[in-house]
């Protein structure tokens, strides 16, 4: 009698760098795009967002703008961060991925603000086989 089985898995090799940048009077906008280029997917995984020492007492606001080549012009930017140094100087965020080019704004206030998290990026390593022969 001849068992056999197999098993394909699709393995994925993956990458991340830490990414981090200030928004501030002098610089209101800043564009993520992926660093890699080729066939890797790339994300962008937000962790915290944070007033520099030296912010004002006044509201951050922090945004996403949505993209500029966006056929519908009724696309709102989306606040992601409200701040305030004697209220809340900090927030975590939790499961936020986003997909290149992001362009983070900020909207009220004179910053700085410090953006931080991680660049993913998974490459798929193509198919692998298993397979199991015995024989009885």
């Amino acid at each position: 009698m001849n068992l056999s089985s197999a098993s394909s898995t699709e393995e994925k090799a993956v990458t991340t760098v830490l990414w981090g940048c200030e928004l501030s009077q002098e610089r209101r906008t800043w564009t993520f795009r992926s660093q890699l280029e080729g066939k890797q997917s790339c994300r962008l995984l937000l962790h915290t967002i944070c007033l520099g020492e030296k912010a004002k007492e006044e509201m951050h606001r922090v945004e996403i703008l949505p993209p500029a080549n966006q056929e519908d012009k009724k696309m709102q930017p989306v606040t992601i961060a409200s701040l305030q140094a004697s209220v809340l100087p900090m927030v975590t965020m939790v499961g936020v991925q986003l997909s290149p080019p992001v362009t983070f704004q900020l909207r009220a206030g004179s910053g700085p603000v410090f953006l931080c998290g991680q660049e993913r990026y998974e490459k798929k390593a193509g198919k692998r086989t298993r397979g199991n022969k015995s024989q009885r």
